[in-house]
């Protein structure tokens, strides 16, 4: 993204789609943005693994202004410890009155991606820092065993 000013126009959709069409069509919002506008990166994650989903966060977060965040990875998860939110950072820096339900779209918008790239979506925490994991699903057991 790296515009932060960019935050502030998020964060209005948000708080427009959820208080003129309800809280079921905002969730619907973001994950029709994971199933499509995210669709190159969610095939990026799938034909490459775990390394391309930390590489590809790394990438991200590289150039977002004021993110505090590490990326780690092994061989069963990445782990996004974000210390420090760059748009929670942003919208608090001026000011803005955050709405409650801010972080949800990580949950919805995360949860679709990871999904789609057979992959668990958790988090932690939230409204300025949280723990983010993307987790390889164990192999489906062998039904000839």
């Amino acid at each position: 993204m790296s515009a932060p000013d960019f935050y502030f126009a998020i964060q209005a959709i948000f708080r427009h789609l959820h208080d003129c069409q309800g809280k079921e069509v905002l969730i619907d919002y973001w994950r029709a943005l994971a199933r499509e506008y995210y669709a190159d990166r969610t095939a990026s994650w799938k034909a490459g693994g775990l390394p391309a989903v930390a590489a590809d966060w790394r990438s991200y977060f590289d150039a977002e202004p004021g993110a505090d965040v590490q990326v780690t990875a092994d061989d069963r998860e990445v782990v996004l410890a974000i210390n420090v939110c760059p748009a929670i950072k942003h919208l608090r820096a001026h000011h803005r009155d955050i709405v409650p339900y801010f972080c949800e779209h990580c949950d919805h918008i995360c949860g679709m991606m990871a999904e789609a790239a057979d992959l668990e979506f958790r988090r932690d925490g939230g409204m300025g820092a949280c723990c983010q994991r993307f987790i390889r699903r164990p192999a489906p057991a062998s039904e000839t065993a």
